[in-house]
């Protein structure tokens, strides 16, 4: 349903924006994404990648070239390609850390991702350092019940197990 309505969004896209209009960049970040979401890696990789040509080239907010790359991460970081994972969070964690307030609750995003990124790779102290500053800027952002604190709080737990 996501998919159909993000394929809705670019429809409407298509007919009304100049090509290289920034919109096309959120949009097909957000197809890419659903990809990811139901397993079709390389659909997303491409839509990622269609976003970041766009993003990346023409005057856009700085923060929607950072969730693409977000967005790139999580993909290859579920396709186990660690390394490039990596290098696509550490260029969505410093758009966001200069462009955010350092409580500001996406960039505990990035932090979780980069802690699960690291547990996959057995770095625990490195995963435990990032999922202590998710679990810190959640607690202090979000509520209680928020799933994602819920989240943070269960990857912190099977951290602290390995180590």
């Amino acid at each position: 349903k996501a998919l159909d309505n993000f394929e809705k969004c670019l429809a409407i896209d298509e007919k009304t924006l100049p090509e290289k209009h920034p919109d096309f960049g959120i949009t097909y970040s957000n197809i890419g994404d659903v990809h990811r979401l139901i397993g079709n890696y390389e659909k997303a990789l491409a839509f990622h990648q269609k976003a970041l040509n766009i993003q990346e080239n023409i005057q856009c907010n700085p923060l929607e070239c950072a969730l693409t790359y977000m967005n790139l991460g999580e993909t290859y970081r579920e396709m186990k390609d660690y390394s490039k994972a990596l290098t696509y969070f550490e260029k969505g964690l410093e758009i966001r850390e200069n462009k955010l307030p350092k409580n500001h609750p996406d960039l505990a995003v990035v932090y979780h991702n980069m802690a699960k990124l690291y547990l996959a790779t057995q770095k625990y102290s490195i995963a435990m350092k990032n999922i202590q500053q998710a679990v810190e800027i959640a607690q202090e952002k979000l509520p209680s019940t928020h799933p994602h604190l819920l989240e943070y709080k269960e990857t912190f737990e099977k951290i602290r197990k390995k180590m």
